[in-house]
């Protein structure tokens, strides 16, 4: 068994491998290796010679406390059926911290996939830091918010990293870089997810990234400038049938209902003494937007 990074040549190999772990379509896996894969920022276990276990470590940074940090967000980590219980994720996460730590970065970030994960993630020292509340909308209820002169437009990538720079500025957060959110539009759409996008004299002030389920509409993100939420309750009215919506929500998000719940939804490894003082001043840290 042996550690290390991929290889560009691997591309097709690692895509079959994500293919057996987490069964999504071709055209969704394709979105990745074509947009965001890097060698480089991926650790793989391989035993002779074959490749069984991976993860990637995505680039980004954490606000909190006033400062920002380096740091890098843990997505796809999986191993093939045939090599699990040997014990090779945990081999994987010692070698992205031992990775991230030599480069320099401060956090390593990641979103449980199930909630038994979080305690398998708190054994290699990962600790609860994002919260989130979720809430549900009636129809009704959003109506009587709703900004019936808001204008609809194209959300671009340019424009929700505006949007959500702003909405974020005064919040402890996980920050993504205009790439990273250039690709999370196109994952949400492979992954058959709408969004919209709200203007108000020519600038964008509010968008959504959601999908539909089970007749209702749940929003992955959502992001408003100051006075804009009534635009985009117009959106997403605008476009579903749905009577139901669901949303993801930093604490402080003046959004509220009569029942509302609050969870940790992300965790978050520090890698040095500066990044854990920063750690131990987060408040109402916000995770948001996720991959998958």
């Amino acid at each position: 068994m042996t550690i290390g990074f991929a290889e560009q040549s691997e591309k097709e190999i690692l895509a079959e491998l994500w293919k057996i772990c987490f069964g999504d379509e071709d055209e969704y896996i394709s979105g990745f290796f074509e947009n965001r894969f890097n060698p480089k920022e991926t650790l793989v276990i391989r035993e002779d010679k074959t490749v069984c276990s991976m993860l990637f470590l995505l680039p980004g940074e954490v606000k909190a406390d006033g400062e920002v940090f380096s740091a890098a967000y843990l997505y796809g980590a999986c191993t093939h059926p045939d090599y699990r219980s040997n014990g090779y994720m945990g081999e994987l996460l010692d070698a992205a911290k031992e990775h991230c730590s030599k480069q320099g970065i401060d956090f390593i970030c990641l979103v449980p996939a199930q909630e038994s994960l979080f305690s398998y993630y708190a054994k290699h020292g990962y600790k609860n830091a994002f919260e989130e509340k979720t809430l549900f909308l009636s129809h009704r209820q959003l109506r009587f918010v709703a900004d019936e002169e808001a204008k609809i437009g194209e959300l671009t990538a340019d424009e929700m990293f505006k949007v959500r720079s702003a909405a974020l500025s005064s919040c402890d957060c996980f920050a993504w870089g205009k790439e990273a959110l250039k690709y999370a539009i196109l994952e949400n759409r492979l992954g058959d997810g709408k969004d919209v996008a709200c203007f108000e004299d020519g600038r964008c002030v509010a968008y959504a990234l959601f999908y539909e389920e089970n007749e209702k509409l749940i929003v992955r993100e959502c992001a408003a400038r100051r006075g804009a939420f009534g635009a985009l309750a117009k959106a997403l009215l605008d476009s579903t049938s749905c009577d139901v919506f669901f949303f993801r929500l930093p604490l402080m998000f003046p959004l509220s209902a009569d029942e509302f719940k609050t969870r940790y939804n992300a965790m978050m490894l520090p890698l040095n003494s500066v990044a854990r003082a920063g750690m131990e001043n987060m408040q109402n840290a916000y995770m948001g937007l996720t991959l998958g």
